[in-house]
């Protein structure tokens, strides 16, 4: 019941920063784009740091207690370390070439917080030479830390059949 009240609370901040953005001046809308590039620019850099496959700049971009849920086990990660040794098996089973495009893009912003979503896929070349991609959908929330923004939760998922439980990888946008 409790992750039914979070979520609920979670909905409704993201459904107020949606409502101050159609409502506010257009000074504070232009603000607003300055916040969505600034935004943009975090994923910019992510989509960079990972397919170089370099974890030590991708876990510059997030918070010491980040908090995520991949889609692989376990149910969440917890932390900067927990978070970075997911990066690493995830990148130790590809060789070099690793791509990230990212589709139907919603980011916004509210104070020191702000979001980005979205499908993304993730594709490239696994270790034993079989070639990999498929798309996932990702929320990410950011809050503004010494003038920068973290990533402090982040939510990865694929789609999944319920009556066989069997993920859906193969579906596109």
């Amino acid at each position: 019941m409790k992750a039914f009240g979070f979520f609920i609370l979670g909905f409704a901040a993201l459904a107020s920063v949606a409502a101050n953005a159609q409502t506010q001046s257009p000074l504070a809308a232009a603000g607003d784009a300055a916040v969505a590039q600034e935004i943009r620019g975090w994923l910019d850099r992510w989509t960079k740091a990972v397919s170089a496959k370099d974890v030590d700049r991708v876990m510059e971009l997030y918070t010491d207690d980040v908090v995520a849920y991949d889609v692989v086990p376990p149910l969440q990660y917890v932390g900067k370390a927990a978070y970075r040794a997911d990066y690493q098996q995830f990148f130790s089973q590809y060789d070099s070439d690793l791509h990230v495009e990212t589709r139907d893009l919603h980011v916004g912003a509210s104070g020191e917080f702000g979001y980005a979503s979205g499908l993304q896929m993730i594709s490239g070349t696994l270790k034993h030479g079989q070639k990999s991609g498929m798309w996932v959908r990702f929320t990410s929330l950011y809050r503004k830390v010494n003038g920068k923004w973290l990533d402090f939760h982040d939510h990865v998922s694929v789609p999944v059949e319920i009556e066989s439980g069997k993920a859906l990888l193969d579906l596109k946008p």
